[in-house]
């Protein structure tokens, strides 16, 4: 299974590995007595969410003791994230778990020799190493390679996704279970959409699919998604369209004008989150879930910040740079070098003026449109709101490492699949759904909303056939 156009038995210890950026030195093997989580790049703030989350919910972990070694290369920074990670966990450490937090240091997360070690005794690996732009699935083959059971990943390239499914037969043999793009978007995105797809009414036919997302500031995720975001904007937008996979180069970045983040207007989520402004960017699952939902007609992914004025900044600059800057690392890195003061000051500014103190204000909504026999037309809706965008993702990812372990410890089996494939099933779908929007920090969840289209209604942003005059004239 292809989306782009370029190729670029079960140990009783449970080992967890959460990579993030840098190369691992060699680490002694872990004592089968014990039950160890390893995060590399456990220092990065994505990395201590899934670290917080993991001990919160030890109990559903095969054992509810054991060690967390957060692995970076800054032992400075180390040090303070294990005491961040013990000062959270220190509010619910006392039902039942026993896991201690400490640091060891890194340096080159993509070399196999120096995962290998590792891997040896790992029972879980979690990839945050992003960003994964023009690289190889280097972890994940090492961990097939190594019969580690489960892996999760929070990737995101259409490039890097196509290298990892292909490893799939790969790690059928070996017993590794692999879940890739499995964060907050991609990742639960993509499963309410399987889960608005499933809420539509029986024998409809998939028209179009649109994801948008709103992240106030930087969500609290870090300095690497300004990198990340930048990156983006030099890639062809994929999208469907007339039921088909096209790339469009004129597209990435462009403003699509203002998305509902809410079903009823007098909810929370429209007092909270509102509307808001947003512009394309190339998430897979554009293109991913349209594929497996065999859409007839469009689909399409946008996200937008806060303050509305680093939408605009952001449109203008994609308007005025060429599209190969962005994709040149060292551009990119730059711009967001340049800007990260300005963007620290506003997430300042967004946690002081936030009601809940915390400024990263997080939210998806996902519509799926249909057509049934009788040509009526339904939208299947979901909306969910989270306090931190940081949070969700960590909690995304370890709720997924979590279902994959306890499957893992029943019956032992491999393969590497996308969220959207992993959960097609009605009943293990809905049991996710619930232990993600249970998760501390969510401000809503809609559930399916279906409504029937009136004629000439809109579904998605308000801009957003205005914008697409410019794909016409690629097609």
């Amino acid at each position: 299974m292809n989306f782009s156009r370029l190729h670029c038995h079960y140990h009783c210890k449970t080992v967890l590995l959460i990579l993030t950026v840098g190369a691992v030195t060699a680490l002694s093997a872990v004592s089968s007595s014990h039950n160890n989580v390893v995060i590399l790049g456990g220092s990065g703030r994505i990395g201590t969410a899934i670290a917080t989350h993991l001990i919160r919910r030890s109990s559903a972990l095969p054992s509810s003791t054991g060690k967390i070694i957060l692995v970076g290369r800054n032992p400075e920074q180390g040090q303070q994230s294990v005491q961040e990670v013990r000062d959270a966990a220190s509010e619910f450490s006392s039902d039942g778990n026993s896991f201690e937090v400490e640091f060891q240091s890194i340096s080159d997360v993509w070399d196999s020799k120096q995962l290998s070690p590792l891997f040896h005794d790992a029972a879980a690996v979690i990839h945050t190493a992003g960003p994964y732009h023009n690289r190889y699935p280097i972890p994940l083959r090492t961990a097939i390679e190594t019969n580690v059971p489960v892996y999760v990943d929070v990737s995101d390239p259409l490039p890097y996704l196509d290298s990892s499914l292909e490893l799939n037969e790969d790690a059928i043999s070996s017993g590794t279970k692999a879940l890739i793009a499995a964060g907050a978007f991609p990742g639960m995105s993509n499963l309410m959409a399987m889960e608005a797809a499933g809420s539509l009414p029986p024998g409809c036919q998939i028209i179009d699919s649109g994801f948008n997302y709103f992240t106030a500031g930087l969500g609290g995720s870090g300095d690497v998604n300004l990198y990340i975001t930048n990156l983006g904007f030099g890639d062809d937008m994929p999208q469907y369209e007339k039921g088909r996979l096209n790339y469009f180069k004129a597209l990435t970045g462009k403003l699509l004008g203002q998305v509902d983040f809410f079903t009823d207007a007098e909810s929370i989520m429209a007092k909270r989150v509102g509307s808001q402004q947003v512009f394309s960017w190339p998430f897979p699952e554009a293109a991913t879930v349209a594929r497996e939902l065999k859409i007839t007609g469009r689909s399409h992914a946008a996200m937008g910040t806060a303050p509305e004025v680093w939408n605009v900044m952001l449109g203008l600059l994609v308007d005025l740079v060429p599209r190969p800057w962005w994709r040149n690392e060292r551009f990119s890195q730059f711009m967001a070098d340049f800007s990260q003061p300005l963007v620290k000051a506003t997430d300042k500014w967004l946690q002081l003026s936030s009601p809940d103190g915390v400024g990263e204000t997080h939210a998806m909504r996902i519509d799926v449109t249909a057509e049934d026999s009788n040509k009526d037309i339904f939208v299947s809706t979901i909306v969910q709101g989270h306090e931190s965008f940081r949070q969700c993702v960590g909690q995304s990812a370890a709720e997924f490492c979590i279902d994959l372990l306890q499957e893992q410890a029943k019956d032992r089996s491999g393969g590497v699949s996308l969220v959207e494939q992993r959960y097609r099933d009605e009943d293990a779908r809905k049991q996710m759904i619930e232990k993600m929007t249970s998760t501390p920090g969510t401000i809503d969840y809609s559930g399916a909303v279906v409504t029937r289209k009136a004629n000439g209604a809109t579904v998605g942003p308000s801009k957003m056939e205005e914008v697409l005059v410019l794909r016409s004239m690629e097609m």
